[in-house]
């Protein structure tokens, strides 16, 4: 009973900290997702009176320009060419810039279009820069909030998991003080001495990543647990279940094993 209580006490944190950041990494790959979809439909316009090309422009804003497309001035000249003359055509033609259209890799937020304006126009040759701010999906904003808090959510957690953890192996050690000692009179080394308090918190991790694995596997194929069903036909989720189940493990025993071994450390400076 002593044993199930122990590893309860490392479970909960730890649980705890790996569901919140599931919750993180489901929501990250979501917007990831949305941001990749609603990029290729996103397109700022330029006009400039000399040749841009994506080799001297590649990024912009810190993200990268998938293609830079010069847009036809035949439109133009076709709606107004009625009233001009051949000679007036060819001078048009000569004289009206150039128009493009930009795309971008992902979907820029409102701070990053403010920038990617700013950056554009501080070229003499580029006159105007339409980015449609109107257009800017406010599903993509909430999004990111979302992404946002979640994070927020699981470092306090995180924080929060940690300080229980290491005051339980405190408790561990004060509960069994006497027999430590008596161990390290013996030549004992700390890690041998706390042989016990290692495998629950072990144990613990493992169950805590199996669990948190589970949840994360069985919310990737019911994604309606986080969004409502007015969403589902928006929003989509790619993730690559192994990739980020990895992080979990990876997270579970490294928080276990960082936070046992300093408590040790500490305990052997103050004992020593």
């Amino acid at each position: 009973m002593k044993s199930l209580k122990n590893i309860f006490a490392f479970l909960i944190p730890l649980l705890s900290m790996l569901i919140a950041f599931a919750i993180y990494l489901l929501i990250n790959n979501v917007v990831a997702s949305y941001q990749s979809k609603i990029s290729k439909d996103y397109s700022i316009v330029v006009v400039s009176t000399s040749v841009l090309s994506k080799e001297e422009m590649p990024k912009l804003a810190g993200i990268n320009i998938d293609t830079i497309q010069a847009l036809s001035n035949d439109k133009i000249i076709d709606n107004i060419k009625t009233n001009l003359s051949e000679n007036s055509i060819e001078l048009l033609k000569q004289k009206l810039p150039n128009f493009y259209q930009i795309n971008l890799e992902i979907f820029p937020t409102s701070s990053e279009l403010e920038d990617i304006k700013t950056t554009l126009l501080k070229n003499p040759n580029i006159k105007k820069v339409e980015v449609f701010y109107k257009n800017h999906n406010q599903i993509y904003l909430l999004l990111l909030l979302l992404n946002s808090v979640s994070f927020i959510l699981f470092f306090i957690i995180a924080i929060f998991a940690i300080i229980i953890i290491a005051k339980q192996i405190k408790l561990w050690f004060h509960e069994h003080h006497i027999r430590i000692s008596i161990l390290r009179l013996h030549g004992a080394s700390i890690i041998y001495s706390a042989t016990s308090i290692l495998n629950y918190a072990m144990l613990s991790a493992l169950l805590s990543f199996i669990i948190s694995s589970i949840f994360l596997y069985y919310v990737s194929y019911n994604i309606e647990v986080l969004f409502p069903q007015e969403l589902q036909d928006i929003v989509d989720i790619q993730i690559n279940l192994g990739y980020e189940i990895l992080k979990l493990f990876l997270l579970s025993f490294c928080i276990s094993i960082f936070t046992i071994f300093g408590v040790l450390l500490k305990y052997k400076i103050n004992n020593d």
